[in-house]
């Protein structure tokens, strides 16, 4: 079944490589082809999405053009984007590496960068009206995710710096707001470098600075959303769409008329639909024939 599903995808998002992603890569570092290929590797190597894909193909197909709307390579490898399986549904998640890429995007942004203070640092900041932030780091202490106490994002925007300082448990509560447990957070075994932490704080200060590129503001809210138990899906109209909820029943999907026109058959696939709380995440639409460091 592992190859017949993955010819069957082959073909199918081969056709929507002219048809939908030349369109919706527009303005990105990346070809329609080469972000085919990625996502055609990364289905390959993944038995738990192919498993979640045969189950519900609305949400993989859903995520995929969310992934390529907002131009970052859907590459686990390169971290920033990730389709992550959970339960029947892919969860399209933002990498910090892909909040990096929208935000450089901006001709105004010089630099960014994220920092972590430890126990034993030196570290001081204000705000008001003449912020400042003054950080020497401690490095003969013990610095592990059980000693951090601050971490922040700082900024330049043309000549001026902007920060966002936020505490551990400042983090650790918006991470206990989000519906999917997340076991990267503070997790040394799992995250030694803190990108999921760091992503938070970064994302913070992203609200706070100039959006030029509407798939900043998009790629921004939709992470807030799906964080929130929101999830994509394509819509009886072939239309990507947010839901916020969890009403599924079974109905006739995208993907039954793909292996349909492909000759192929596969019993039974579960579509998800919403209960009055879609909200369309963009004008993408289809025909007939269509195909996720922190």
């Amino acid at each position: 079944m592992s190859k017949e599903l993955i010819s069957s995808f082959t073909s199918t998002i081969e056709k929507y490589e002219q048809k939908n992603l030349v369109e919706l890569l527009e303005g990105s570092s990346m070809t329609a082809s080469k972000f085919k290929q990625i996502v055609i590797s990364e289905l390959k190597r993944s038995p738990k999405l192919q498993e979640v894909f045969l189950k519900n193909p609305a949400s993989l197909f859903a995520s995929i053009l969310h992934c390529a709307e907002i131009g970052l390579n859907p590459s686990q490898m390169i971290g920033e984007f990730y389709f992550i399986p959970f339960k029947d549904t892919i969860t399209a998640v933002l990498g910090y590496k892909g909040l990096l890429t929208l935000l450089m995007r901006s001709d105004k942004v010089k630099k960014i960068w994220c920092e972590i203070v430890y126990q034993g640092d030196d570290f001081e900041y204000e705000l008001g009206l003449e912020p400042k932030l003054v950080h020497a780091p401690n490095h003969s202490t013990i610095r592990n995710s059980s000693t951090v106490k601050y971490i922040y994002a700082c900024a330049k925007i043309n000549d001026d710096v902007v920060f966002k300082v936020m505490s551990k448990q400042e983090i650790q509560q918006i991470a206990n707001m989000s519906k999917y447990k997340n076991d990267l957070y503070f997790n040394d075994s799992k995250d030694s470098e803190q990108w999921m932490a760091k992503k938070t704080v970064l994302k913070q200060l992203a609200k706070l600075m100039p959006k030029e590129d509407d798939r900043l503001k998009k790629a921004v809210s939709m992470d807030d959303n799906i964080e929130g138990g929101g999830y994509l899906i394509m819509d009886e109209n072939d239309t990507v769409r947010f839901v916020q909820g969890t009403v599924i029943k079974e109905k006739s999907n995208i993907y039954q008329k793909l292996m349909q026109n492909n000759g192929t058959s596969i019993s039974t696939l579960t579509g998800v639909t919403a209960h009055n709380e879609t909200n369309s995440l963009s004008n993408i639409s289809t025909t007939e024939n269509i195909v996720l460091d922190l």
